[in-house]
């Protein structure tokens, strides 16, 4: 074997700023954030179009269940909702009592996540009241602003 492919050294020996800056790491990464993106901002594809009445029928759910779960995602909601409440007004708590900002970050956090889920739930429910799968946020938006049309008459 000869010496030099024992010590080889070449220029990326001594001047290398490309593995200083961990230029691959990053652009992995880069290459990573951007496909999550690409996924979350591009919507599914319906796997099956379908009534709201096939799917209760495809489910098997009965009547019964149906408002039984609607009564519970409502409930739901009203709970996320109130903890929702509860912890903005904590996130202040920590902010003006004990001059914290890092626990004020962290309470809004909280409070965002729980008002994310008392969103899904009524959300839920909006689509079990309207019996209609696929509606949008305009459309649960313009809902809470007028009564559901009562589908018996």
């Amino acid at each position: 074997m000869a010496i030099k492919d024992i010590f080889k050294i070449s220029r990326k020996t001594f001047f290398n700023p490309g593995a200083w800056l961990g230029l691959n790491e990053l652009t992995a990464y880069n290459h990573v954030i951007g496909s999550t993106l690409k996924t979350t901002f591009t919507p599914e594809k319906k796997l099956r179009t379908e009534t709201f009445e096939q799917a209760l029928e495809r489910l098997n759910v009965t009547e019964a269940d149906l408002q039984l779960s609607a009564k519970l995602y409502r409930w739901y909601a009203l709970f996320f909702l109130m903890l929702s409440v509860l912890t903005f007004f904590v996130s202040f708590y920590y902010l003006f009592k004990y001059h914290t900002f890092a626990g004020w970050i962290l309470a809004m956090c909280v409070t965002l996540l729980f008002g994310v889920n008392a969103f899904r739930f009524d959300f839920w429910y909006f689509q079990i009241k309207h019996r209609k799968l696929g509606c949008t946020v305009a459309e649960w938006w313009s809902g809470k602003l007028q009564a559901p049309k009562d589908p018996a008459g």
